[in-house]
């Protein structure tokens, strides 16, 4: 039997499409997540995204990171609380 797979491209990359499991999981994982809307002046956004990408973030994981400095508390995403279940599973 012959499989095709379904291939989009995505900044001139070739990709496979996700499965049916994959957008369930995501869906799953969207419901768990709320978006807090950050506003900055313009002059600081390019600096921003550099200063992230410098320290191997995402700006949303240079926020979160110091929010947890700043509050004194771990914030462990959704994403990271599925890997942790896994990894426990597989033990």
């Amino acid at each position: 039997m012959l499989i095709m797979k379904k291939y989009i491209e995505t900044d001139g990359c070739m990709m496979a499409s996700a499965t049916d499991k994959q957008k369930d999981s995501l869906k799953e994982y969207m419901k768990k997540i709320k978006d807090i809307k950050l506003r900055v002046p313009e002059e600081y956004l390019q600096p921003i995204k550099e200063h992230a990408k410098a320290k191997g973030m995402s700006v949303n994981q240079l926020v979160i990171s110091l929010l947890e400095k700043d509050m004194g508390l771990e914030i462990v995403t959704v994403r990271e609380q599925n890997k942790q279940n896994k990894e426990n599973e597989n033990e």
